[in-house]
């Protein structure tokens, strides 16, 4: 609690709640005016002074055009929050994720305060007033729309990673009664892309984050791997599962390597559950198996017997064979089976064994049970 007071008391103002926009933005360094004035584009910024500066900032913030573009882009949880500040002077919270405000704050829309050991959050007065003026049916169902496509991108891009503009619209047309066409999926696109995203757009595709400009190689590799195959489209409940952060299918072969980790190697819950969470990402990039199971060495989790490292390595293949992977346009390597293109599966590289281990654990210097045909010490070891 007291760890994320301090978190937002760096991003607060420094004494008495202030409810005007013409009174708090004097407080503001000029540090902070300026960077409100980048973000929306006011040219000259660097020549005016101070209240100059503050005076422009309101302009644009009180713009109908521009609070139009900002309430079209709040998040949920954002829109929820200034429903909360338009009836009231200030809200009191010590307890607020910063996260849940930044992008408000950084269109000038939304202040904080910190006055005797309390924090304060405000929506001024001349917000409030151009707000009534903006907000109507037209904004809120547009904002709907926009907010919906939104929310499919999301899960594109953590179900599958990249994926080219006219699949997308073909999947959003079928699951959808209100159809989507590429002008009004450009127009939204760009729209969305004027606050940070977990995604981008590039030669006709979405493409996730996580492919950056160090990294160009992996995703002509994926690009490389889904050129023949077709997308794993589920139904629109499951699909829209894949928008929310850090979601996966917990198959029941995830289940059983979590169990057998827990009642065999480790009795710390969160620590195996993080590990699994791991082992999931891992399998859902197609990374090499000694690379998942450097998650065991990363959290000292030891595997005591070669019997046990067998049955892990199995276990982990199992999970391998039945994750949704971008590699795979979102289908299980199970699924694409041995005769698909491009299809993938790891099989039967750990016979299992239903007998004692000869030994506590496996030498270093022998050949791993993972059968890479590498010594122990060089790959699962």
């Amino acid at each position: 609690m007291k760890e994320l007071q301090q978190m937002n008391i760096q991003y607060a103002i420094k004494g008495e709640v202030k409810t005007r926009l013409a009174e708090i933005l004097p407080l503001l360094t000029k540090e902070k005016l300026n960077m409100l004035a980048g973000n929306y584009e006011i040219k000259g910024r660097s020549k005016l002074k101070k209240q100059e500066l503050a005076d422009a900032v309101q302009a644009a913030i009180v713009d109908v055009r521009e609070l139009n573009m900002a309430l079209l882009l709040a998040t949920s949880k954002e829109w929820e929050l200034l429903q909360k500040l338009l009836s009231v002077p200030y809200l009191q919270d010590d307890a607020m994720l910063p996260g849940a405000y930044f992008f408000l704050m950084n269109t000038g829309l939304f202040y904080s305060f910190y006055d005797q050991d309390k924090l304060y959050y405000v929506l001024p007065e001349e917000v409030k007033e151009a707000y009534a003026k903006v907000v109507g049916p037209t904004l809120l169902k547009e904002r709907e729309r926009i907010q919906h496509v939104g929310t499919y991108i999301l899960a594109a891009m953590n179900l599958y990673g990249l994926c080219p503009f006219e699949q997308f619209i073909a999947i959003y047309n079928a699951q959808n009664e209100e159809q989507l066409d590429e002008a009004e999926f450009t127009r939204v696109s760009e729209l969305l892309t004027r606050r940070e995203q977990s995604w981008h757009v590039a030669d006709g595709r979405l493409i996730a984050d996580y492919y950056d400009n160090d990294n160009q190689e992996e995703l002509e590799e994926l690009l490389a791997n889904v050129a023949d195959k077709p997308y794993y489209i589920p139904s629109k409940q499951e699909f829209l599962q894949y928008a929310e952060y850090g979601y996966y299918e917990e198959t029941p072969q995830l289940a059983g390597l979590e169990q057998y980790i827990l009642q065999y190697l480790c009795k710390d819950k969160g620590l195996v559950q993080d590990l699994i969470s791991e082992i999931q990402f891992n399998c859902s990039m197609g990374r090499p198996i000694e690379e998942i199971m450097m998650g065991f060495e990363d959290r000292k989790i030891e595997i005591p017997t070669r019997e046990q490292l067998e049955m892990v390595i199995h276990l982990v293949i199992n999970v391998y064979n039945n994750t949704r992977m971008w590699s795979n346009a979102g289908f299980k390597p199970v699924e694409l089976g041995s005769d698909s293109p491009g299809a993938d599966p790891i099989r039967n590289i750990v016979p299992l064994k239903q007998q004692q281990a000869v030994s506590a654990k496996v030498g270093r210097n022998e050949p791993c049970p993972c059968g890479s045909g590498k010594k122990y010490k060089k790959c699962c070891g």
